[in-house]
Formats: structure tokens, sequence, C-alpha cells
């Protein structure tokens, strides 16, 4: 195929030879936008940039500072856009429209990297300097301040401008160092520090499209903060004298750039005050948070620890690709009111925990190291593997900052060049409607979350309000349950008294009825673990690959739901009304006959399911307060020797002061007969806990050794944990102790129920 030649006139591609030229046309493609046809919107993953053939392209974006869209600028034919792409972070910094009929051509930048390659020394060198130019022009543009900069002006900052790479955990300057530069914040996540009685205070958070250094330079002064990484951040660096000269030309741009940092400030004061005092909270690793496209979580509040989520995963994957153990963290969810994403009133601050599951990042580090390309993205930004691409080498794996990928066996016989193995991680389904995990929970608290829209608090200091679609409790289930239940009440209790009365016989009438109606009732119980285990009823195939996958409202992508969470209600509504039933058929009586005993086993089925039910409804919240991570039943087996032994290993280094706490208080209070159970029934959360025990010792010491305390508060953290832990057992069996007697005594009750039928069919 024979591209136009406006294509390659483009000042990247001009000096291109012919076999360049052929591998970008082999890679690319040229394809029609209708007027007002998005090419790409802002957000969006970025992996190619373009070259307008034929029409017009707007690119705009919401500059930073601004509240309303604006055009940053149009391209024409012959003019390239996109090369944003070739930035760090990949991910589209504005909207690309077409304003008229257009014709453009798409070029990967992976293949333009590939090709410049060929090239030797100046041309590389010239293709490169242009590319970061005309990425440099756009990433200002969407700043509110550089709209009213002259053309000199803004050619100069481009001139100078240079590219730099912070990694994760260094800074890029600290308190008392000379203002060299203006930065500006491509890709990643900065935290600015000061310093205050000797600790370090966390004074904001910035991230892409934020600017950080300014002040010291205008007032030239030593650096006053520290700009800490708390990811692998890419900053354009503006150097101070191109940044004075710029404001002394003009004066206006100090002011909004000193304005936006302080509406920056203020949005953020609240938040950053709450981080600091809330060891669980969100901003535990906002960098996470700010990386994740797609974060599984569980809300510890409403799970059963029943682990379904990981067993339907290991049964359509044949291993689990999720690991129920994670961090823990608190915040508030936002929902959706009239279109704009605000933290809900209703719900709280939840407790939330992290299983290890791929998060689907925005700039996934696992893409940068495979080698052989295994590892690709949708266009929805779902990131997954291609088996037979991948060698088993294992650098996903290693690059993983939260090891979300694991090495497991490769199904079916390998090729002689792969190995045995294979990287695993979620790909949320992708040959699914929806992921088998959320499907499966039959108490739907599992899910999937965007942190940046999702999160409010994570929304506040990112600036990223969206389209939140956190899950609304869904009201007409509920309704079905309680209308059963009014309906089973009315039944029971009068069936029951006429039974009594004699009014109604089991053997005819509307006794008789009800008995029948009991049977069919039991009989669908019991059909209850059916829908729950027979995935293939509930997992279904998408019908097209490119196919989005969620339904929308007009507002929001509709999260997907629980399959099996209305089973649930129907189960606890249909044992309501065979309850209702059996009291009408059989009243008071119980006799010695398969009759009476067939009645005994059903009523202790009925009482364990009914504690089921309760159980489920009130033991995860007070759960939720005593857990400091999201941890598995099993777990617990081993926690209270590792508890004791860091005690002891942390009271070892400690002052004679902490010592003699430690003996005379700490751990007597670890080992109280009484402190568990009183510590369940108080509703204290772990930080509450604590705080009450360090009020006490504070009692104690009236003031005394407080240079001597070091270590103290740690070791209150685990004395307190070995409080909980009989607590949590308690609490962990209860949940799924009672469920295999249940379906014991629900076997039992089938097994009567056929020889009570039969005996009554043969009178």
């Amino acid at each position: 195929m024979t591209w136009p030649k406006a294509v390659f006139n483009a000042p990247l591609l001009r000096d291109l030879d012919s076999q360049s030229r052929e591998a970008v046309i082999a890679a690319g493609r040229i394809f029609d936008v209708a007027r007002g046809e998005a090419v790409y919107r802002e957000d969006d993953s970025s992996d190619a940039f373009y070259v307008v053939v034929e029409g017009a392209v707007s690119l705009s974006a919401v500059r930073r500072g601004d509240e309303e869209r604006s055009t940053v600028r149009t391209a024409s034919r012959g003019d390239t856009f996109g090369e944003e792409a070739t930035l760090p972070g990949i991910v589209r910094r504005l909207g690309a429209e077409a304003v008229e009929d257009a014709r453009v051509a798409e070029i990967p930048v992976a293949v333009l990297r590939r090709v410049m390659g060929r090239h030797e020394g100046v041309v590389v060198d010239r293709e490169r300097r242009l590319l970061e130019r005309a990425a440099t022009r756009d990433l200002l543009g969407t700043l509110a301040f550089t709209r009213d900069l002259q053309a000199d002006d803004l050619d100069l900052v481009l001139d100078t401008a240079v590219f730099e790479t912070v990694a994760r955990g260094e800074r890029a300057y600290s308190i008392g160092d000379r203002a060299d530069g203006f930065f500006l914040i491509v890709d990643g996540l900065v935290q600015l520090q000061t310093e205050q009685d000797g600790e370090l205070v966390v004074r904001a958070y910035l991230t892409r499209g934020d600017f950080f250094g300014d002040a010291e330079l205008l007032e030239i002064e030593p650096r006053r903060v520290n700009a800490l990484a708390m990811g692998d951040c890419h900053v354009l660096r503006v150097p101070a004298d191109v940044f004075r000269t710029l404001s002394d030309r003009n004066p206006g741009v100090a002011q909004g750039i000193r304005r936006i940092a302080v509406d920056r400030g203020a949005r953020q004061a609240k938040a950053v005050d709450a981080s600091a005092k809330l060891t669980q909270h969100v901003f535990k690793d906002l960098y996470r948070m700010q990386m994740a496209r797609s974060m599984l979580v569980i809300d510890q509040e409403s799970c059963v620890r029943c682990g379904h989520c990981a067993w339907s995963c290991a049964e359509v994957h044949g291993v689990s690709r999720l690991v129920r153990r994670g961090d823990k963290i608190l915040t508030h969810l936002n929902v959706l009111e009239e279109g704009v994403a605000k933290p809900s009133a209703s719900t709280g601050q939840r407790s939330l925990g992290l299983p290890n599951s791929c998060q689907h990042c925005k700039n996934p580090a696992c893409m940068i190291d495979c080698p052989t390309g295994a590892i690709g993205r949708d266009p929805e930004g779902e990131v997954f593997i291609r088996e037979d691409l991948c060698t088993g080498c294992g650098n996903c794996a290693k690059a993983c900052p939260w090891e979300n990928i694991r090495m497991a066996p490769r199904s079916g016989a390998p090729r002689a060049s792969l190995s045995q193995e294979v990287a695993v991680k979620c790909d949320l389904c992708r040959d699914y409607e929806a992921p088998a995990c959320v499907q499966a929970c039959p108490t739907e608290s599992i899910f999937r979350l965007e942190p940046t829209q999702d999160f409010s608090e994570v929304t506040d200091l990112l600036g990223e309000p969206g389209k939140s679609s956190a899950r609304q409790v869904n009201a007409r289930s509920h309704l079905f349950v309680s209308v059963a239940a009014l309906f089973s009440v009315a039944l029971g209790v009068v069936g029951w008294v006429l039974q009594s009365r004699g009014d109604w016989s089991p053997s005819n009438g509307a006794g008789y009825a009800a008995g029948w109606l009991g049977a069919l009732g039991v009989m669908t119980l019991s059909l209850y673990a059916v829908p729950k285990r027979v995935v293939g009823l509930w997992m279904k195939r998408r019908e097209k690959s490119s196919a989005v996958r969620l339904e929308t409202d007009g507002l929001a992508p509709a999260r997907p739901r629980s399959r099996v969470r209305i089973h649930y209600h129907v189960h606890v509504a249909v044992g309501l009304l065979a309850v209702a039933c059996v009291a009408a058929h059989a009243g008071p009586r119980a006799g010695a006959s398969i009759g009476g005993a067939l009645g005994m086993a059903f009523w202790a089925a009925v009482l364990l399911g009914g504690f089921g039910a309760l159980a489920y409804r009130s033991i995860p919240r007070r759960l939720a307060r005593l857990e400091r991570k999201s941890a598995l039943p099993e777990d617990l087996r081993r926690e209270r020797e590792a508890l004791f032994d860091r005690l002891y290993r942390s009271s070892s280094g400690a002052s004679d002061v902490v010592k003699k706490l430690v003996e005379r208080v700490l751990v007597p209070y670890a080992r109280s007969a009484l402190g568990p159970i009183e510590l369940a029934f108080s509703g204290r959360s772990l930080r509450d806990e604590q705080a009450r025990l360090r009020a006490r010792v504070d009692e104690m010491l009236g003031g005394r050794g407080g240079e001597k305390l070091e270590g103290l508060d740690e070791l209150i953290k685990t004395v307190v944990e070995l409080r909980t832990l009989p607590v949590r057992r308690v609490f962990s069996f209860l949940l799924r102790g009672w469920l295999p007697a249940h379906m014991i005594l629900t076997g039992v009750v089938l097994v009567l129920l056929v020889l009570h039928v039969g005996a009554v069919l043969r009178w």
C-alpha cells in the first residue's frame, strides 16, 4: 500500500529511508474520522502518534488551573499530534477530535523508535529532539498559566527544558539545597515534606500536571521542603534563570502559579491531615492508588471469608489468580450524585482489603521488562499475558511492585523453546462478560474500583474527580426478603395456633397442603449450592473480543455485579416460607415417628441456618475493626507465636523503663482471659484500643520517662493484636463452623423427608 506524501513530509518522518518507510506502513494504518468524532480521549492509553493527511484535528484539555475545556492547538494537513505517547507514563494528556471530516495516519511509537535506531548520530538526535519538543509543547499547553505566553517565551522554555527521572524513594531536592530549577511533573507522584520538631511532616501530594520548586526561585532562597518521589517520577525541569526571565517578561505568570498552588493546598489540607493519623489509611501507599486503573477490593465489613472468589477463579483458569491475603485500607467511597462523584454520607469510612490481584496499572512496570512482548493491553486498559509468547523468564513477576504476577505450570505441552512455567495474572476474565470472582461472591463484597475516581480522599489529593461508579446497595433484594419474612411470620403463627386448637390437620385440608408446600420448600433449599458451584451457569463468554464489557447508564460504566447474591436472598426467603409451612403443617406436635424425627432435624437445620444468617450479618463488621491486614483464617494458627516473638525481640533492646512496662502492664494485658471478650463487645477498633492502652500507660507514668519510651508504641501495637487474636479466631470459626453441620443436617432432613412422604403415600 502506498501512503500519501503528506505523511512522510512531516518533520519527524522526512529523513526515513525506504526500508524504514515500509516498516512504518506495515505497522501503521490510515483511517477516516468524521467531524466531531474523537481520535482519542484524555487519559486513554497512548502507544501511537498521528499525522493529519486531510482535514483538521483539534487538541483540547482542561488546563491545570481552569474549570472549562479549551483548545490547545489545531493540527491540519501534514501536522503531527499525539507525540506525548513518547513520554513516560503512556497516557494521553489531551483529547483529539476532528473539527472537520479528516483522514489520519496512525504510527506506533515502538515502530518509530525501532526505525530511528537504524539511523546514525545527527539524524537520530534531531528526531528525538523534535519528538520531545512537540510533546513538551502539548504538555505545557495543558497548563493555564502558559496560555498567555508569547511565542518567543514558549520557544525559550522548549529550548531549555530537560526531561529527568527521579527513582522511587529518591528526592528531586532536599531542604537546604540550592534552588536551580522549576519542575513540572510529566508522570508520577511527588510528596512535599517539611521538618517540624525533628520529624518530617507531609505538606502536599503532587501528580501529573502539577509543578513545584517555584517559590524559592523567585525569592532566591535555598529549598524549604523535601520533594520525595513516591514512585518512579518523570519531570520536566526548567532552569532557574529561564523561569526568572519568564516571570520578568510576564508578571502574571508567578501569581498564576501561586494561585493554583494555594487552591491545590487548600483542597488537600484536610485529607493530608487525616493521613498522618491513620496508619491503615488509603494514603499508606498513595502511589499504588494513583497507578491502579482497576483495583480489586474486598469490603471487609461484609465479606464472610468463604473463599468462593478464589475458588471460582481457580475453576475458570485452572489456578487462582488472586490471593485473599493483602493490605487493608480505610477510605470513603464516592458515589455518583447527579453525574458528579461525591463521598457517600451513608457508608462512612470503609474497611477494604486489597487481595493480591493485578490492578491493571496505568503505566505497567511488567510491560517494560517483558522481552518478548507477551504482555499486552486492551483499549479499555486491561493488561493481559499471551501465554504462547511468554517464555517463563519471570521478569514481569519481579518487576511488579505489588507481587501480583506469579509463575504457574504451563497448560499443555510447551514448545522446546519455552519453559515449563508461565506467568499468570488477573486479566479481568477477558474471555468472559465479567470477572468470576465478582460474579461468584454471595455477599457482593468483592468488586473492582479505580482509586482516583472512587476513593474520595484520593480524588481530593490527586484532583481527578470523575465518573465514579462505586456500588450502590440493591434495595430490591432486601425488600424481597423482608416481605417474605412478614408473610412467613403471619402464616406460621396462624397455622401454629390453628394446629394447636385442632382446627387444622396434618393429614387433610389446609394443613395437608402446607405440608406439601413445606416439602417443596425443603427440596428447593437443598439446591442452593448448585448455582454457586456450577460455574458454567453464570460465567458467560463474550461474543466479541473487542466489545466493551460493561453496560452504561449514560453517566458511567456500570460495575459487574454478583450473579449468586440473589440466590442467597432467595434461599433465605424460601427458608422463611418453608418454616411457616412446616409450622402450619405439624404445629407443636412431635412424636416418636419418622415425622417427629423429620421435624426435629428440620428445626435443628433451621436454627443453624438462622444462626449463619445472623453471623453473616453481624460478625464481619466487628471482625474488620480488629484486623490489621486482610488475612486467611488458616493464618491465625501461626500468628500467636509470631506476635510473641515480635514482642520479645522488640523489647529486648528497649530501655529499662519500657522493659518494666512490658513485664508489668503489656504482657498481663495480652494474656488477660476476659480482655478479649470485653474487646469483642466494646465496639472499639484496633486504633481505638491502642490509644486507650497508651493513655493508661501515660497515666501510670505521670509524665515521667518521656525520653526513655522509644519503641513503646510498637510494643503497644503488638500486644493489642495479641489481645484481638482469640476474638478473631472465634469470629472466624463462627463464620465458617456452622456451615458443615447445616449441610449435614440438610442431608438428614432430605432422607427423612423421602421416608416420611413414602409412609404418607402408602396410607
